[in-house]
């Protein structure tokens, strides 16, 4: 059963940890199937914060990618690393009473000693029905997902020409009525937005924009290249536009969802899984999606650090070249004078920072997750 997670909680505040973990699982796209009370474990080495014994809970990924690190890793399984990950960071006291099966072998042999025969044959049934569920009748030409957590996204052949097919899971059907709701209400007005060509009851069948637009490389990282001026010029109307009908689509950032139609040079947009609406316009400038979401915030957020703060300098500015204010307000020849004198200093400096904090925030993952690895 290459799907299987298992996770290892002490009896001690178990209520507020399974609550915690439950939640954190299901953001990484993993089924809860059941909890199981154990006292020992002979085929693991345990904390003293388990001396008592805890719960098992044992999860799946219907779609799990199965996609391996190259380099050695705690947890070779790229879906289980980062399950594993914000289980560390999100559930409190995760080193003294949290561990997670590093591999889908050990999770198995776990699950196979907790569960009876008949729970084993409900647990392998319950897999292939979600599997079942999530599957596509039409014709797959190619698997376009980035995560899955809450979609696969696959290229189809849809009445004998391409399209693109967006899968939901059980678990994320209000983000398929978010973006529902959002393209509904805004490609009356709008071309940018991708139109929607059918829908099912967990499906939403887009049309096939070819992207001219290619990201670049070097050592492995991927390069920001700025827009085109007349792209960002287009963006920014599409901002104000989004605010003032009072929508604040949260995951809307040039470096993932905007593309540029490769045949027109007509600036696109597609996945609004956490487009909120507000009751009133909101100012671009402090609408979420480029001020960034308060930590009392309600609204459902994408899962992503750089949203609890501005994510302006990092999910934007590296893409249009230009600082918010500018982006927003400026006359186009002041914007086009920024863009070749102010632009290069300031895509180095942030370049340094990027690169000094991609190297402590690797140095922290590494330490947190081998804190919580189910040591064999």
């Amino acid at each position: 059963m290459k799907e299987l997670l298992v996770i290892l909680l002490a009896k001690t505040d178990l209520p507020r940890m399974r609550a915690q973990v439950e939640m954190s699982l299901r953001d990484r796209g993993f089924e809860v199937f059941t909890e199981k009370p154990f006292k020992h474990l002979s085929s693991v080495h345990l904390p003293d914060g388990f001396a008592t014994g805890g719960a098992a809970i044992i999860a799946f990924n219907p779609l799990m990618l199965g996609k391996q690190r190259r380099d050695k890793s705690t947890f070779p399984d790229l879906e289980i690393e980062k399950a594993a990950h914000l289980l560390a960071v999100s559930v409190g006291g995760a080193k003294e009473t949290l561990r997670v099966a590093t591999d889908t072998m050990q999770a198995e042999a776990l699950a196979r000693h907790l569960l009876t025969t008949h729970e084993i044959k409900e647990l392998e049934d319950r897999i292939l029905q979600s599997q079942r569920e999530l599957e596509t009748p039409e014709p797959v030409l190619a698997d376009l997902s980035r995560f899955k957590y809450r979609a696969k996204v696959e290229l189809i052949e849809w009445n004998g020409k391409p399209a693109v097919k967006k899968t939901f899971r059980p678990s994320a059907l209000d983000a398929m009525e978010r973006e529902l709701a959002f393209f509904e209400d805004m490609s009356p007005i709008s071309d940018v937005p991708a139109k929607i060509v059918s829908r099912t009851g967990n499906a939403l069948i887009y049309e096939f924009i070819d992207n001219g637009l290619r990201s670049r490389r070097l050592f492995g990282f991927r390069l920001p290249i700025p827009l085109r001026l007349k792209a960002v010029r287009e963006l920014a109307e599409f901002v104000h536009l989004v605010a003032d009908r009072g929508w604040d689509p949260l995951d809307l950032t040039p470096g993932n969802n905007v593309l540029i139609e490769k045949n027109t040079g007509r600036l696109r947009a597609i996945d609004f899984e956490f487009a909120h609406h507000w009751d009133d316009p909101v100012p671009a400038h402090l609408a979420y999606f480029l001020a960034g979401v308060p930590a009392e915030a309600t609204v459902a957020r994408p899962l992503n650090n750089d949203m609890e703060r501005d994510p302006y300098p990092s999910k934007w500015r590296p893409y249009t070249g230009l600082s918010k204010t500018s982006f927003l307000n400026d006359p186009i020849w002041l914007q086009a004078s920024k863009r070749v004198f102010v632009h290069p200093v300031w895509l180095i400096v942030h370049a340094l920072r990027s690169l000094l904090k991609r190297r402590r925030s690797t140095s922290g993952r590494d330490a947190d997750l081998l804190q919580i690895a189910l040591s064999k």
